[in-house]
This record gives C-alpha cells, sequence and structure tokens, in this order.
C-alpha cells in the first residue's frame, strides 16, 4: 500500500475539516482464544467533516472486507476502495461519511495488536496507530494535523476491562450475539453477547493518538492532584505489579507537578492511564490519557535501581509528550523532533529534578552515545527540517539524532537562553497552539517574543545540520595550551561549543576550570603547573567528540577512576569509545584501560555500560576472529573480581554477573549455576537470570533440552521469546537454518520471537562466525524479498537486529553496499541497514589496523 506522502497530506488539509470521529467496535469475535474466526474483528468510522464544495478526497481505511461505504448517505461503490484509500467524490460544506469493514487482529505491534498469554490463554488487546497504523483498525483521514473529537463504542465480553484516550463509561446493555457467518453491520455497528464501553476523549486528537486497551487485564488505581491514574498489565503480571505499582504511582505523581510547575498548564487530558502490553515495539507511546508500555517494564524479576531509574526517564518522556506532541503536535512528520528533542531533554531534566532517579549520567552514558554512533553515520540526518516525503520514511528518522542529539542540544539552548525565556517561550507555544498543530519557525517565534535572541543563527548551526565536531586540546611551542574545533570533512557546519575545560592533578583532583566558548578559532586554555591533563566539556553539556593531548591521556587512562565527578568520567570514556571507532586507539588498549579501571567505577550504569561495550565490541566485533575468545576471557576475569569485591545482594552484584554469564565458556559451570549450585553469595535466580543461563549454554553447546526443561517451569510470553532467542543460539547447522528462514520467509511467529531470533542469530564467537558466515552475505539479498509479507515496525527492525555485525569481513561489506545501491531496495530495508553499516566499516577499518 502507498504510503501518505506530505504532498498529499498538505493537499488533503486545504480541502477538509474534521470535526468528529465515532468509532464502533465488535471485539467478541477473537475473545475467545480457540475460537473460530478469531483473526478479525468488526468496525464502523463515522466522519463528519467540512470540505470545499465539489472537491475530492480520500480516506485511509486498510481493513481485510469493505462492507459498505456511505457519503452523505449515499452508498459508495466498495470497488473504489484499493490500496489501502477509499476515494470520496462531490464533497459538500458539511459531510458525513460511514465506513463498515472487518479488520484484522495484528501480531506485529500495530494497528489493534492481539495477544494470547501463553502463561493463562488470555486474551489481551492494544491499539497502536502510530505512525500510520490507525486505518489499520479504524477508518480515518491518517494524517497528524487533521484532528478530531472522537468517541469509541466497544463492545467486549463481560469479563473485559477497556481503556482508551478519555474515561470509559461501562454501559452494560447486553445485546443477542451476531451469528458468526453475518459480516454486516448497522446503526452502531455493535452486536453480540457481551457489554458495552463508551470512550469520549475531552480533546481533539491527531489519528495516530487513538487507542484502546481491551482484555481482563490487572489493574492498580490512584488519584493525584484530581487526575485519576491507572496502571494496567496482563493477569499473569499481577503480582509484578503489585510490586512496581508504588514507584510508578510515585514517580508519575512527581512528574505531574513538575510539568504543571514549569509549564504552567494543567494536564488537559482527563484521567492518566499506562498500560503495560504485550509484544510492544517501541519503548512506549505517548497517546493522550491511556500511554501504552512495554509489559518488561513490570519487571517480574530482580531489577536494579539503574533500571527503575530508566523506567522512570520513560515515564518522565510520555509524560513530557503530553504538551509536546499532544497538547502542540507537528504538522508533518519532518517536525518530529518537536516531539522527541523536547520530551527526551524534559525526561532527563524531570526526572532529576523530581524524582529519586537523577538521569543526566544515564544520558551521556547510554543515549548520547547512541545519538553520537548514528550521528557519524552515512544515515546522518540534521535534527529538524528533514523533509520527510512521506510517512513510511519519516519513521526511519526516529534514531539517536531525533532523541539524543536533539535533546543535547536543547539543553546547550535552555542554558543560553536562561530558564526565563527557555519555559516563557514554551509558555506562550502551549497557549498559542494548543489543541492544535504548529511547525518549528513559530516555535522560534514564541522563543523570540519571550526575548530570545539569535536563534535564527543557532537553529542554522545546529538544528539544521549534521555530523559531530571534534573539540581537541593541542599544546602550542612554548608549552601553551588551546582548544580548537575541528568540523568533519564530509559535513562543514559553522557551530560553537560552550564547555568547561578542568586541569587535574595525578591523584584525579580537579585543580582548576575555566568556561570558554570555541568557535572556527582556538581558544587559550591556562595549564596549572601540578596538571598531568586537561579535560574539554568536563561537565559533559555539548554534543561532540573530545579528543586529548597524547602525554595527557596517557595519564587519563590511568587516572579515570580517581575522578569523582560522574559527568567528567563520562566525558572520558566517551572519548575512549569514539577513539576505538575512529580507528585511532587499538582495541586491546581500550581493554586494558577498562579492565584496570572499570572495578572502581561508582555508577552501575556507567559499570553495566561498559562492560556489554567491552563484551560486544572489545572482544567481538573489533576483535580478529582467533583473539575473541581470549578478549572475551578478560572481560569475563574482570565481572567475576567485580563480583566478589560487591556487597552480596547489591546491584553491583548483580550487574557484573550477568556479565559473568554472557562471557563464561564453562558450560558445566554455567550448568551448575541453572540448577542453584555454586552461586554467589547473595545471588538468587530468577527468571531472567536462569534465561541468561539456558542461552550461553546453547551458545557454547547442542543442549535444547535445557530449553524444554526450563520452558516446562516457566510458561510466560517472555519465556517463549527468551526460549526463541536460545533456539537460534545453537551452535548447530541445522539451528542456524531454522532461525535464519524464520528471518527472511514468512511465518505466524510474533514479532518479539522474530526479533529474539535475529539477536541471537550471528554470535560473535569462532564457532558461530563458521557457522553463519554465508548467512551473513546472503542475508543481504534475502532480506529485501521481506517487504512483500511484512510492513512497518518490524519490517525495519528486523534487519537492524540481525545485522551480521559479528561477521566482520570485507565480503558482508561489499555484499551490504550491493543492497544499498540496489534500485529496487525497499527504501524502509535500505534506511535500517545504511544504519547499520557504518558500525562494520568502523569494525574492519579497525581490525585491518591493528590485527597484527
Amino acid at each position: 500500500m502507498p504510503s501518505l506522502t506530505h504532498a498529499e497530506a498538505r493537499e488533503r488539509a486545504k480541502l477538509i475539516t474534521v470535526r468528529d470521529t465515532h468509532v464502533a467496535l465488535d471485539l467478541m469475535v477473537g475473545a475467545d482464544p480457540a475460537g473460530e474466526r478469531d483473526g478479525e474483528f468488526g468496525s464502523v468510522t463515522t466522519i463528519d467533516f467540512d470540505a470545499v464544495v465539489d472537491s475530492a478526497t480520500f480516506l485511509d481505511f486498510k481493513g481485510i472486507r469493505l462492507n459498505a461505504v456511505t457519503l452523505n448517505g449515499q452508498r459508495i461503490d466498495p470497488a473504489g476502495w484499493h490500496d489501502g484509500r477509499i476515494a470520496l467524490t462531490g464533497l459538500q460544506a458539511r459531510n458525513t461519511v460511514v465506513v463498515d469493514g472487518v479488520m484484522a487482529y495484528s501480531s506485529d505491534g500495530e494497528g489493534l495488536h492481539r495477544h494470547v498469554d501463553p502463561a493463562d490463554g488470555n486474551v489481551y488487546l492494544y491499539g497502536m496507530s502510530f505512525l500510520d497504523a490507525a486505518p489499520r483498525w479504524f477508518g480515518c483521514f491518517d494524517q497528524p494535523d487533521l484532528k478530531s473529537r472522537y468517541v469509541l463504542e466497544v463492545l467486549a465480553p463481560e469479563d473485559w476491562t477497556v481503556h482508551g484516550n478519555g474515561p470509559s463509561v461501562r454501559v452494560g446493555e447486553e445485546t443477542p450475539r451476531r451469528q458468526a457467518q453475518d459480516t454486516s453491520s448497522t446503526g452502531s455497528g455493535l452486536s453480540g453477547a457481551g457489554l458495552r464501553w463508551r470512550i469520549e476523549p475531552p480533546e481533539p486528537l491527531s489519528t495516530y493518538f487513538v487507542t484502546l486497551v481491551a482484555g481482563p487485564y490487572a489493574s492498580l488505581y490512584t488519584e493525584h492532584d484530581g487526575i485519576r491514574c491507572g496502571i494496567h498489565v496482563r493477569a499473569s503480571l499481577g503480582e509484578a505489579l503489585q510490586r512496581e505499582a508504588d514507584d510508578i504511582f510515585t514517580v508519575t505523581a512527581q512528574c505531574f507537578d513538575y510539568y504543571h510547575d514549569i509549564f504552567g498548564v494543567r494536564y488537559p487530558f482527563g484521567e492518566y492511564h499506562q498500560a503495560f502490553v504485550p509484544d510492544f515495539n517501541a519503548g512506549a507511546m505517548e497517546n493522550p490519557g491511556c500511554v501504552t508500555f512495554r509489559d518488561s517494564f513490570i519487571y517480574r524479576s530482580r531489577a536494579t535501581v539503574a533500571e527503575r531509574a530508566s523506567r522512570a526517564g520513560v515515564i518522565a518522556h510520555e509524560m513530557a509528550h503530553q504538551w509536546f506532541g499532544d497538547l502542540v503536535t507537528m504538522r508533518w512528520w519532518d517536525d518530529l523532533w518537536l516531539n522527541e528533542s523536547f520530551a527526551e531533554y524534559m525526561a532527563h531534566r524531570c526526572a532529576t529534578a523530581a524524582t529519586d532517579y537523577p538521569l543526566w549520567t544515564e544520558f551521556g552514558i547510554v543515549r548520547k552515545a547512541w545519538g553520537y554512533a548514528a550521528d557519524q553515520s552515512d544515515a546522518t540526518h540534521p535534527v529538524a527540517g528533514n523533509g520527510a516525503a512521506d510517512a513510511a520514511t519519516a519513521l526511519q528518522n526516529f534514531d539517536g539524532i531525533s532523541y539524543a542529539k536533539g535533546a543535547a542540544v536543547l539543553r546547550q539552548l535552555a542554558s543560553y537562553l536562561g530558564d526565563e525565556i527557555f519555559l516563557g517561550g514554551l509558555r506562550h507555544y502551549f497557549a498559542e497552539y494548543a489543541f492544535g498543530n504548529a511547525e518549528f519557525a513559530e516555535l522560534l517565534a514564541a522563543w523570540t517574543e519571550a526575548g530570545g535572541v539569535d536563534l535564527e543563527r543557532w537553529s542554522k548551526e545546529w538544528l539544521l545540520t549534521a555530523g559531530v565536531d571534534t573539540l581537541a586540546v593541542r599544546r602550542l611551542a612554548g608549552g601553551d595550551q588551546e582548544l580548537v574545533r575541528v568540523a568533519p570533512v564530509d559535513r562543514p557546519a559553522d557551530r560553537s561549543h560552550s564547555v568547561e575545560v578542568g586541569a587535574f592533578s595525578a591523584a584525579g583532583e580537579r585543580l582548576d576550570s575555566q568556561r570558554v566558548i570555541v568557535g572556527d578559532l582556538g581558544v587559550a586554555v591556562g595549564r596549572p603547573s601540578a596538571a598531568v591533563a586537561m579535560i574539554p566539556d568536563i561537565q559533559d553539556e555539548t554534543w561532540a567528540k573530545i579528543r586529548f593531548d597524547a602525554a595527557d591521556w596517557t595519564s587519563i587512562t590511568g587516572l579515570v577512576s580517581k575522578i569523582t565527578d560522574g559527568a567528567t568520567r563520562v566525558t572520558i570514556w566517551n572519548s575512549l569509545r569514539d577513539q576505538v571507532r575512529d580507528a585511532e586507539t587499538d582495541p586491546r588498549a581500550a581493554l586494558s584501560m577498562i579492565t584496570e579501571q572499570l572495578g572502581d567505577e561508582v555508577e552501575d550504569v556507567i559499570a553495566s555500560l561498559l562492560l556489554r561495550y567491552a563484551a560486544r565490541d572489545l572482544a567481538g566485533s573489533y576483535a580478529p576472529v582467533p583473539q575473541r575468545a581470549d578478549r572475551l576471557a578478560s572481560v569475563n576475569r574482570l565481572a567475576s573480581s567485580m563480583v566478589a569485591a560487591a556487597e552480596p545482594g547489591s546491584d553491583r552484584q548483580l550487574v557484573a554477573f550477568r556479565t559473568v554469564i554472557g562471557s563464561s565458556a564453562d558450560v558445566d559451570r554455567l550448568d551448575g549455576w541453572r540448577r542453584h549450585a555454586d552461586l554467589p553469595p547473595g545471588l538468587d535466580l530468577d527468571p531472567e537470570l536462569t534465561w541468561q543461563l539456558v542461552t550461553r549454554i546453547c551458545s557454547l553447546s547442542d543442549r535444547p533440552d535445557v530449553i524444554a526443561e526450563t520452558l516446562a517451569a516457566d510458561q510466560s510470553s517472555a519465556a517463549a521469546v527468551n526460549a526463541a532467542r536460545a533456539r537460534a543460539a545453537l551452535p548447530t547447522a541445522e539451528a542456524k537454518a531454522a532461525a535464519y528462514r524464520l528471518l527472511v520467509e514468512p511465518s505466524d511467529t510474533s514479532a518479539y520471537e522474530l526479533y529474539a531470533t535475529a539477536e541471537a542469530m550471528f554470535g560473535y564467537s569462532a564457532e558461530q562466525v563458521e557457522l553463519t558466515r554465508d548467512y551473513a552475505v546472503s542475508f543481504f539479498r534475502d532480506i529485501t524479498r521481506t517487504a512483500d509479507f511484512r510492513s512497518g515496525w518490524a519490517l525495519g527492525r528486523l534487519p537492524a537486529l540481525a545485522f551480521p555485525l559479528a561477521v566482520t569481513e570485507h565480503r558482508v561489506l561489499t555484499a551490504t553496499e550491493e543492497l544499498l545501491a540496489a534500485s529496487g531496495t525497499p527504501a524502509v530495508i535500505r534506511r535500517a541497514v545504511a544504519d547499520e553499516v557504518d558500525g562494520l566499516r568502523r569494525a574492519l577499518a579497525s581490525v585491518d589496523r591493528f590485527s597484527g
């Protein structure tokens, strides 16, 4: 089906104004997990809209059968429906269109998703309308600037609960069941034995926000500042919800108070529900009044403080969207940064200021690193103004640039403007465009009216250019030093950086610091006589790669753990990773620095990230295959020493033990731990640790028996996903062939199981590389054909997750470049591969240079 283009959206917006949309859903068919025709449901949509008289347009409908369409009481020939669009002609000033159809439940996390929980056989539904999936469950004019008031009426089984974008009212009127073979609908579109629910959101919504959560969900409720709040999970996660609810409700309340205070606008969408749903593709979706999250955030196993902090950040992010995106919505997807960059920035600011989970260290070591990689790849793009030609293309720009780089840039802007102007402009923006749509220029105008100056220059420097500058300290003749900015050769740009430069002693003590602004000209930096290192950007404030004087770097590699400021350590560790990526530093030297310094790191989020980096990159793609086992063994020794040094039962012990599992080559020891033998004091096996052990055992030996045994004890949907990962990790030709078929051929396998299979298909060990090196080449031929039977999120995510980075060979790069050059490569797959190929090129360059 064609993706809506920006030109088509502009034209349709000139012709029509949508007033009211009524959606009636019959969910009785499909409520029985073993029932016939459980893959479909009835949907009747009635839309009232204004139009230019005698004009023509189209309505979006991606059902499986179209029963009837009427426009202003006149039937339209269903033959006018093709490619997901229904032609509407001869429009009047006021119009009513009724679309009666049969829709398909999805299994890919988009449209109206249907999940049968293997733990108890219950059916759970949720609606995911982003980015262009709304027409998969109701007819609509699907673009962000055609907002409408909505009413949803839902017929569902008596034991279900139903929630959506507004308060849900249980009508309770029972009607006779519709016969299974009757596919027609009349009136409201509801029939069958069950209970009716009515959901009426209090404010207009864009189509991509409309959601529905229906099923026998376990729920908890509270109220904060007059706002009714609910949390909803599958019944099988009810016990875990009891453990996690207090923290979620507390963070939610703290975020409401913070946002109300700084935005000056109360939350405008009535109730606030947070539904943690199965098989969810994203981390969460900001549907007004009913945010949906992936249900792995309801921890069924032990979670660290850092993991709860990450969840708090996601909660704060989605709540920020209630203002950025929901209250004021972009007109088209090329301004998606108005949603994501702001929500990312505000979430870290809010969580740090208002909750027990300060997040700026996490932003620097995790989120910024994600963005740096994206901004140095072939697929880089400006933060703003990317000119997304159609909706499908826009989806590919939801990346580390739109999130992390945009947030980092906004953090700089807020510091430059000061909160009086920064927040004052936002308040004006909310007041001016509330419940409507806006563009970047209108936000700049709001800041200018609040007192901001020179914003056009700032936006040109930071929002409309791509690439990462390098800030480097260099020595001059006579021993003086200066800080210089070097723009990327292939993406030159004029940018200014305001950073703090610190001087450090051999004991890691900060002796002095100075604030400098560096642009095209270098800036002198004073160096105390006792300093052994000058470190730029000690507060991790800007968006740049950091480089040091060579002698200073030698000192820094031995004192990073002595530096007390976490932001400065983040700057150093990010520089180390950049140096490895740029083939400036031997990965073996980087691994030595980590093994020598990481044991004293006090921030678990830094320790966890660098342990994963050492195992996956330094002992994986950046290592020649024959050297990987030895390098991984050094990671295992580091993690084991960290377990031994940690307090029993502490987060540090758990973080390190996870790496011990993933880096161990001792199958007998792993299997002993799986059977609860000789575990470190203070560690108890929970379901997720057990599955980590199973997956590692299976990657080292042909042990499908441990998968079956663990599945017998754990029949959850999470277990099914973990089992898929373990099966794909098995080191046999048969297992790899089966995993490969799942990736490149049609099947009814759930999206999460496909993602897990993709993650485990190409392993880093020599044995796994030997098994998969031929698949790593054929993958780029076969993956393009998946566009024939996949769409949306899964179409782009699978090539990214399965990208064979572990097979670091030039012939794999050649196959990748052939895919990118081929004229017939689907755009979504081309972009996903372009995002990943930079990592392969860099790993190859490093291995080629340092393989001696």
